[in-house]
């Protein structure tokens, strides 16, 4: 920042605003979350009933008793379908206040609950709620079926009372168009809803630039100003608080901001693109700081929901033997956690090289743990000043430390593939992490150079706070099949970490009147181990004493042909039943086969063919869907279903969250692949062997790129191939490269890139630099 941006901002960040907005965001995202389990709040007849509650019980009770200036009562707090049209009412902050000085001549207000005394002032309103309304209950009861059966049920059980009083939508007198309000917001939380959003750490930062934000309106530059979603969420908050919104936007601005949220339209030359441009050039103009943030941007469209489950709100994952797995697994795999980063590299200065011929370009390394990783930005002439503007935006592990970011010149000769390091410099996570705004931008010294002055290197970058990731492992071969003196067949195969650490051991037993030419119609037994026999000499009992088990999986019905339509399986303690089936109508059902999983599993689970919800991704192909399934849990805190693993049934790839049980998803990838090559009526499976070099992979961590938001484009792609990256996702790439090379998870720019900076792609020639 120069003089005049760092007293723009310095007046930003004093600007009164009356409530503690961190606070206020903070429930704001607790209710955002507690409204999405029920999918029906967002249209339907749910949305129906709960606006006519809202209109006929809910604002009626806090005219009557929410106006305790002095505090002597709780606070009242809304049952949860009338605090979600609240909440979407109070979005529109000028309606809102238009409709209750009309009605109750005078602003509703809403305060922030101390989450200590929620307890209490629930009690309280129930009691009130209860004696205005005799025949309505103060919660409506849900049935966690699908949504269809949900809707149903809460439309015809309207209480007889609401029912005398059904209002029409010609009838009501709230004449802002609550449903329309309410289907626009139905994405919001989905953007909003990364664990990083919920620290302390982001939200402050968030604070800051909401102050920011509200400043550049004070500049009168009559322009359509988009917020980012972390800002988003504190304008939020502020108009979650109606009167302290409409008093400090008064003392700010003389006015009350509208809130507009009716364009969702982000095509180029459209009003919120355009608007969004703008913003992001006033932002740099008036603070000398890069709009555009890590963990802020525009996420895609929502992902499309699976086939919902009933939900047993008495299961419990201590209900099954999987769960001492999920709490024990952390002390024998590596935990993870990863950052988003968002790096833009803006230009260079006092570079001494000649002014004819050479080019110039960054690499970016990192610090630690993954020296494969590579990445060269577009070359740029010498004769005027360097300029990149380029944006990435990368996912990291925490352990890779920070950035390495060199400065090279490469020679004008067209055959040359050579480059000269002119200096570098280091930038750290906990550099990031100990800004306020979990942001830098500055020129930085470069370092190891040898002219003098030394060059400088124009940088900002952002970072979110660290968060929990899943674990990331995959299945080789350790060796040939083997057989013991007592005549058993065996075969064995490890399951490496994200670090090509061996974690677990699978032993697959074959019935000892089988041969190695056997299908696995022969098993008797699959089990995974932890710290498993590695000797080339077994014996049974060795076999049977060799690690800790963690898990088995047995066959449950015999089979000697591959021509039957299904495998049967137990699991563990034999409590769980895995079935395979041949889909009847589909061709190809080997490579998304009907997977259904029963018994004491704990909350019940759907294995959905395909990379869905959290994996999905947009415009994928049958053939890119090829083999993955997604394992999808249904918990009272997600009836509608949340994605907790996902693995390939061909390669022997697995991403699971920590909340999920590791042994359970290696025995399904692994029985799953074992019975559709018998079903296939094929020879035993082709796993890679670990003892091919180029099947190991080298100790590194593996570095994600963020897939770009808007897949139309292709940016990321483009990128991807013009950096010589041509993996997006681990499931992209073949599966020797990726135990070869690192974890690459797809995109290099978001939504923003291709509209602020210019010289996306660039004119210099792109070679591959040494």
């Amino acid at each position: 920042m120069n003089n005049a941006q760092l007293k723009a901002w310095e007046a930003a960040q004093a600007l009164p605003i009356s409530v503690d907005l961190v606070a206020a965001a903070t429930e704001e995202l607790r209710m955002l979350e507690e409204v999405d389990r029920f999918q029906c709040y967002y249209e339907g007849p749910a949305v129906v009933r709960a606006i006519d509650r809202y209109e006929r019980c809910w604002l009626p009770l806090l005219a009557k008793e929410g106006d305790d200036s002095q505090g002597a009562s709780p606070p009242l707090v809304p049952p949860l379908d009338c605090g979600w049209i609240w909440h979407v009412h109070r979005l529109n902050p000028i309606r809102y206040a238009k409709d209750c000085k009309e009605l109750y001549g005078r602003i509703l207000d809403a305060p922030i609950i101390n989450p200590s005394d929620r307890p209490v002032a629930v009690n309280h309103t129930k009691d009130l709620w209860s004696a205005l309304y005799v025949d309505e209950p103060y919660n409506v009861e849900f049935v966690q079926t699908d949504n269809k059966a949900v809707q149903e049920k809460e439309s015809s059980g309207i209480s007889s009372s609401l029912k005398q009083l059904a209002i029409t939508s010609d009838s009501r007198k709230i004449t802002y168009d609550l449903e329309a309000a309410v289907s626009r917001q139905k994405t919001f939380f989905y953007q909003v809803s990364q664990p990083f959003v919920r620290t302390d750490s982001y939200l402050k930062s968030a604070e800051q630039r909401y102050k920011g934000f509200l400043y550049l309106f004070t500049l009168n530059k009559g322009l359509f100003l988009v917020p980012t979603y972390d800002v988003d969420i504190m304008w939020h908050a502020h108009q979650l608080c109606p009167s302290a919104y409409d008093r400090d936007c008064m003392a700010i601005l003389n006015k009350v901001l509208n809130h507009d949220d009716t364009d969702s339209d982000r095509n180029p030359g459209q009003k919120l693109n355009t608007g969004f441009k703008d913003t992001c050039e006033l932002w740099e103009e008036t603070f000398g700081e890069i709009y555009a943030k890590a963990g802020c941007m525009w996420r895609g469209d929502l992902p499309v929901p699976v086939e919902p489950l009933p939900v047993n709100s008495n299961a419990s994952l201590n209900d099954a033997s999987v769960s001492s797995n999920v709490h024990e697994q952390s002390t024998y795999l590596t935990q993870r956690q990863t950052v988003q980063v968002c790096l833009a590299l803006l230009g260079a200065r006092d570079v001494s090289v000649k002014k004819a011929g050479p080019t110039l370009f960054v690499r970016i390394q990192l610090l630690q743990r993954c020296p494969s990783f590579k990445l060269d930005t577009y070359e740029v002439p010498t004769y005027s000043d360097p300029v990149w503007r380029q944006l990435y935006t990368f996912k990291f592990e925490t352990s890779t430390q920070g950035l390495l970011l060199q400065l090279r010149s490469t020679s004008s000769g067209i055959l040359s593939s050579c480059s000269k390091l002119l200096g570098e410099m280091i930038l750290t996570w906990d550099t990031l992490l100990s800004s306020p705004t979990l942001s830098v931008k500055k020129w930085f010294t470069l370092t190891k150079g040898k002219s003098s002055p030394p060059p400088s290197l124009h940088v900002s970058a952002s970072i979110t706070p660290p968060v929990a990731a899943p674990y990331l492992l995959r299945t080789l071969e350790v060796s040939q099949d083997r057989v013991l003196k007592e005549g058993s067949f065996y075969s064995f195969r490890n399951v490496f970490d994200h670090a090509d650490n061996e974690r677990l051991m699978l032993h697959i037993q074959y019935d000892s009147e089988g041969s190695f030419k056997v299908g696995p119609s022969s098993i008797q037994e699959v089990r995974v181990l932890q710290g498993a026999q590695k000797k080339s000499r077994f014996t049974k009992r060795k076999m049977n004493s060799a690690g800790t088990l963690l898990g088995r999986a047995q066959p449950l019905v015999k089979s000697d042909s591959g021509k039957s339509n299904a495998r049967h399986w137990q699991l563990f303690d034999n409590s769980i039943q895995l079935t395979i089936r041949k889909r009847a109508d589909d061709n190809q059902w080997h490579l998304r086969p009907e997977l259904s999983l029963e018994g004491k599993v704990g909350h019940p689970v759907a294995l959905v063919p395909g990379k869905r919800l959290d994996y999905q991704v947009n415009g994928s192909t049958e053939e890119e869907e090829a083999g993955f399934v997604t394992l999808v849990r249904y918990t009272p805190d997600a009836p509608a279903g949340k994605a907790t693993a996902l693995f390939n049934t061909s390669s022997g790839a697995m991403e699971v969250k920590p909340e999920e049980s590791v042994p359970l998803v290696v025995l399904i990838s692994t029985v799953t692949s074992l019975s559709l090559v018998e079903m296939l009526g094929k020879s035993r499976p082709q796993t890679p062997k670990s003892g091919s070099r180029k099947a190991r992979a080298t100790g590194n961590e593996w570095v994600i790129f963020e897939r770009q938001a808007n897949e139309k484009s292709d940016i990321a792609r483009k990128m991807a191939l013009y950096n010589s990256l041509n993996y997006h996702y681990w499931w992209d790439m073949p599966f020797l490269l990726w135990c070869a090379s690192f974890h690459n998870n797809a995109s290099l720019l978001s939504d923003v890139t291709a509209y602020q900076f210019a010289g996306l792609y660039g004119d210099g020639r792109r070679r591959r630099q040494q």
